[in-house]
């Protein structure tokens, strides 16, 4: 019989930041490349090669200090010695965006390239569990193999086994995404350091072996065993080559090679077993439910919260923004918009966006947000004001037939980044170099129609502009802020407005918004609009009723308090502790609407234990106020709520219940590039009292004819109560003392003690959870509105750009300028399980010379039909397409 291979691959696993620092840690990656460089130089030493953990940016950390070692390791690498990329960063792969993760593989892979050549293998070493759409997203950059992990069996670290029972899939085998995608993986049964420090002496060597191979054999079903030599940070080991040569001498019924992982797939390939296929994302479901540590989802929520809002900001406004500027004229700030994605992608590591490293780390992170906010909303605002100038304000004039116009006139364009047309109340500030009458103002639409709105004066307020050709220029202005309602804006498009003042007096009349109504007595209050109900009870329960549907709700908006004895890691529960919630608690019910939303405003006093006390929780209490303000807009389809507190309190979770009612055994949750179905009961074998999970902007559940969903803001960890009412639970706050892990690490900051606010969205709906989707991504990118001068343009007054006609379930996720070129390339996805036939039109198509469908690298598959203005597509269940216009 052949011998076994043993496929040795030296590494060393770095987290960028964690328990130590970035700068810290980099002390010791530069010794560690250094070694790294120098032993794969040196011939006969038996050190062949080295992995460098998947992600190039520990590459570009060590030449920041070393800049004249790249020639060596352009060299080492386009030798097939030193192995780097595909990503920029290791991600967590649940609390970042499908896009995020997109830009992650474009910016690795580039740079991998200029340092010589990329290792196309999807590594995913140590990611709190695994999306479902990892299959798809990798066969999108060529890469067909992928290591991970977590997410399926218990892991036998430390090369001890756990758990016989539950090991229901062994280590390589088909990993399928929904749509039918599928990569060759191999699951790290024993982790990524069961080949660390192996011995040199004989005796050890083979007492070593003895575990390691019976547990790497127990799991394996080829001729080809894999042993990863390395750990956390780990010091290379220079004396592989002896520890080789030794494990051969010794053990002749094995051959053992210091290899690599193209290597060792190309091993695995040509000796094909019959692997098992697991389909879809990997989170433990057959495990305790411990080791994906979905808890790191709420440790330190306001990172999360940075986190969405940057991304949404790249992509729903400069990325689209900056590309439509660049087909009207203005040069493509290609560099920043890069440095702004690398900037938000180096607070992606597990260990960094997952909130579970030491304070001064979460620090930094905060800094490089706030660098990366700088430069974005700097670029959005430019381009959405640089469209705005080509549009044609003056035929706004034209169509309010302005007689009477005292030469006051202000144009508003309002843009709408999503791709379908929307309705919605708009804010915009007025600077004006003089105080007006505002009362003879009047607000009109594009076609000469009164629009109602609300002015609040602001008082005078001074500045200054940096013009391009000149030195600043201050100013002294009055500002007004203005409030309407903006109907109908079209898809990834934009409608103008203008605010005019008009000599006749009074202003001419026009229709009213049926606004919302809100009465509110000591006891209760009501609010009220054409599709919701809301009533709201004297201890600040809600009870919605949704018109459309005739559904009533009960039991909402319930604050519940819990101690949190565990670390950053791991939620755990107090011992001996109930839950302290605010049902039955009288709060206090304030009116607060406003001439365009009614919004009741409540405030709770909880009395909580001001900390631990070894394993429960101190008899000694504070009080804690907690506001909350529920508003419902004009024609709103949902609730949006705003909770604020000071918090004062430690060692404790604050959630949000929701008691839905609703007879279903599964949850819905959007993923990247996918909503996932999951069990609310978990199998026998699960020991984690909790079931939390995660989700990116909503989870939601349904009947069948209709359903709850609640849509978050940066807020992505939840549960749904298994106590026979399927309650909602979304967590706000998770406060903890300690990091955990393998030492002990206080992190005080974790406590985040101070102020805090959290938004999310009550969403009662029709049918599934496709109902719930468009809700939730309105909820996370309002319209915008800027304004302009009047003047001709080359833009109609109301434009589309991209409109995306057909199922809801189908997503815009990206639209940006080609990465060559000057075309356009835009991404949708089908997040439903029914084929879709959509139908893409607006402005970008019917200036396009023709569009191609592409891979997610941007690589061309062939041309597409294309009719005027416009391209039709079949999009199968979960598929992701991506298109590229040539302009």
């Amino acid at each position: 019989m052949e011998n076994k291979t043993v496929h040795i691959i030296s590494h060393s696993h770095w987290d960028r930041e964690w328990y130590m620092p970035f700068e810290k840690f980099r002390m010791r990656l530069v010794q560690l490349m250094d070694r790294v460089l120098e032993l794969l130089e040196t011939e006969g030493n038996g050190f062949e090669f080295f992995h460098m953990d998947g992600h190039v940016i520990p590459i570009d950390d060590y030449l920041e200090i070393r800049p004249d070692q790249e020639s060596r390791i352009r060299k080492l690498v386009e030798a097939g010695k030193l192995f780097v990329g595909p990503w920029y960063v290791l991600q967590d792969a649940f609390l970042t965006s499908g896009e995020a993760q997109v830009r992650n593989l474009q910016i690795g892979l580039r740079r991998a390239e200029q340092l010589g050549g990329a290792a196309k293998i999807g590594y995913y070493p140590d990611t709190f569990g695994n999306i479902s759409q990892t299959a798809q997203l990798l066969r999108g950059f060529a890469i067909d193999t992928a290591v991970f992990g977590r997410g399926i069996n218990a892991i036998a670290e430390n090369n001890t086994v756990d758990a016989d029972s539950i090991d229901r899939y062994p280590s390589e085998l088909w990993w399928e995404s929904p749509d039918g995608s599928k990569v060759l993986s191999v699951f790290l049964a024993n982790w990524y350091h069961n080949g660390m420090e192996l011995p040199t002496d004989p005796d050890a060597a083979r007492e070593r072996a003895k575990v390691v191979l019976e547990n790497v054999e127990r799991a394996a079903t080829t001729q080809h065993l894999l042993l990863m030599n390395g750990c956390d940070h780990e010091p290379v080991q220079a004396d592989i080559g002896q520890a080789i040569d030794v494990l051969n001498r010794i053990l002749p019924d094995y051959t053992f090679v210091h290899s690599h992982f193209p290597n060792y797939f190309a091993s695995l390939r040509n000796d094909p077993a019959n692997w098992p296929t697991v389909s879809g994302e990997l989170i433990g479901e057959y495990t305790t439910g411990l080791g994906t540590l979905v808890n790191t989802a709420s440790a330190r929520m306001y990172l999360k919260q940075w986190n969405v809002r940057l991304q949404t900001e790249l992509e729903r406004w400069v990325e689209p923004y900056t590309a439509i500027a660049h087909l009207l004229g203005d040069p493509y700030p290609e560099a920043f918009i890069r440095h702004a994605w690398k900037l938000l992608l180096q607070n992606h590591p597990h260990d960094s966006i997952c909130g579970c490293s030491i304070d001064e780390v979460h620090e930094e992170m905060v800094t490089r947000y706030r660098k990366a906010r700088q430069i974005a909303e700097t670029l959005s605002s430019k381009a959405l004001e640089s469209i705005a100038t080509a549009v044609d304000t003056a035929s706004l004039l034209t169509s309010a037939e302005s007689e009477g116009v005292e030469g006051h006139a202000v144009p508003v364009v309002v843009f709408n980044p999503l791709g379908w047309e929307r309705s919605e109340w708009v804010t915009v500030e007025v600077d004006a170099g003089e105080e007006f009458q505002t009362d003879r103002w009047v607000l009109l639409d594009c076609k000469g129609e009164s629009v109602p709105y609300d002015c609040e004066d602001h008082g005078w307020v001074h500045g200054f502009t940096l013009p391009d050709d000149k030195f600043r220029v201050k100013w002294k202005k009055r500002r007004y802020i203005l409030r309407f309602f903006a109907r109908n804006v079209p898809a990834v498009g934009h409608q103008s407005f203008i605010w005019m003042e008009k000599a006749a007096m009074p202003a001419p009349e026009f229709p009213l918004l049926k606004l919302p109504i809100c009465t509110v007595s000591d006891s209760s209050a009501l609010m009220e609009n054409a599709y919701l109900r809301v009533e709201v009870e004297g201890d600040g329960q809600v009870r919605l009723t949704d018109k459309e549907t005739g559904r009533v709700f009960k039991d909402l908006l319930i604050l519940e308090d819990t101690g949190d004895i565990g670390d950053e890691y791991m939620y755990t529960a107090a011992q001996g502790a109930e839950p302290i919630t605010t049902a039955g608690r009288p709060a206090r019910l304030e009116n607060v609407s406003t001439n365009f939303a009614a919004s009741v405003r409540l405030e709770h006093i909880l009395e909580l234990p001001v900390a631990r006390e070894a394993s429960t929780r101190s008899s000694q209490k504070k009080k804690q106020k907690i506001e909350i303000l529920l508003s419902l807009g004009t024609e709103a389809r949902s609730v949006d709520v705003e909770v604020s507190l000071d918090n004062q309190i430690k060692d404790h979770r604050l959630r949000v219940l929701f008691s839905s009612d609703l007879r279903t055994d599964s949850v819905y949750a959007d993923a990247p590039f996918d909503v996932v179905k999951r069990r609310i009961e978990p199998w026998s074998g699960w020991t984690n009292p909790a079931r939390n999970e995660r989700m990116q902007s909503f989870f939601d559940l349904s009947d069948g004819s209709g359903g709850l969903a609640i849509a978050t803001e940066g807020l992505p960890e939840y549960e749904v109560l298994r106590d026979g009412r399927n309650t909602m639970a979304l967590t706000l706050l998770r406060c903890v003392g300690e990091l955990g892990d393998w030492n002990y690490f206080p992190t005080p900051g974790a406590q985040c003690i101070g102020p805090f606010s959290a938004r999310f969205a009550i969403v009662p709906h029709r049918g599934d959870y496709r109902y719930a989707v468009r809700e939730a991504s309105q909820f996370n990118a309002p319209m915008r509105a800027v304004t302009t001068s009047v003047h001709g343009g080359s833009l109609a007054t109301e434009l589309s750009w991209a409109a995306i006609e057909g199922d809801p379930s189908v997503q815009l996720t990206a639209l940006k300028k080609a990465d060559s070129g000057n075309g356009v390339t835009l991404r949708l996805v089908n997040l439903g399980m029914e084929e879709q036939v959509v139908r893409m039109s607006g402005e970008l198509f019917r200036r396009s010379r023709e569009t191609h469908e592409t891979s997610l690298d941007e690589q061309i598959i062939g041309p597409m039909e294309q009719e005027e203005a416009a391209v039709c597509l079949t999009l199968t269940p979960k598929k992701i397409a991506t298109l590229m216009t040539e302009q």
